[in-house]
């Protein structure tokens, strides 16, 4: 939270300093705000694997030694809840390859309903990102259930 603060009063300050014409402390300033944003970038890309991890921390590729098989001998269940679409959308093209080179046939993808999304109004943006995700990319899936996709491994190219 500090490096996004920190962004908006660089970013704010050199706003001022350029319209007062002090274009070399507007430059210097602006400099800051994007070395403030970089680093909350930075932050927010070990948060996402942080959170992955843990939610995932029992599949990640390996499972038993057996090719296709989750916890339980089922499908690989990669959870993306408390991902941002983007983060999800990266987490998928990380570990979708390394499923098929695997050997596994399909992956469970839960994605959620939008029970905890803030703010009644406000529509679930995940499961529809990562569908988009799917269908541009060429990997067939369907949802067996509300919330769960599932991804035939064997459409994924690379």
């Amino acid at each position: 939270r500090d490096h996004c603060r920190l962004r908006n009063v660089c970013f704010q300050q050199a706003t001022q300093a350029y319209l007062s014409g002090n274009k070399a402390l507007a430059k210097e300033l602006s400099r800051k705000g994007r070395t403030h944003a970089q680093a909350m970038r930075a932050a927010h890309d070990v948060a996402a694997g942080t959170i992955f991890r843990e939610r995932n921390a029992n599949i990640l590729h390996s499972t038993n030694g057996s090719a296709g098989s989750g916890a339980g001998g089922g499908p690989r269940m990669f959870d993306l809840h408390g991902l941002h679409v983007a983060e999800a959308v990266a987490v998928l093209r990380r570990e979708l390859p390394h499923c098929r080179a695997s050997g596994e046939r399909v992956v469970h993808v839960l994605v959620g309903t939008g029970h905890h999304v803030k703010g009644s109004r406000t529509p679930a943006r995940l499961p529809a990102a990562v569908a988009e995700f799917l269908h541009t990319s060429r990997i067939r899936f369907w949802e067996p259930q509300a919330g769960m996709l599932e991804v035939d491994i064997a459409s994924v190219v690379g």
